[in-house]
């Protein structure tokens, strides 16, 4: 299996946010449980999926206000 994880814009968003809100500086495994393994409090993660739920949602509404205002008639 393979451990690497594909980084592309979204994941560098998510990234972002676990590294503001948990510190955690990358999402590649390194196989050492003391470096893989994070014990974060309960109020940080909730910020964490606060603002990745925020960002998703301003996502979706940049991705809906671009479509051409006939595509709803369809």
């Amino acid at each position: 299996m393979n451990t690497a994880i594909e980084h592309d814009a979204r994941l560098e968003l998510l990234l972002s946010i676990a590294h503001e809100t948990l510190g955690i500086a990358t999402f590649e495994l390194s196989g050492k449980p003391s470096a893989d393994l994070r014990i974060v409090r309960v109020d940080s993660l909730a910020r964490a999926l606060e603002a990745a739920y925020d960002a998703g949602l301003m996502v979706g509404h940049r991705v809906s206000s671009n479509k051409c205002p006939a595509d709803h008639l369809q």
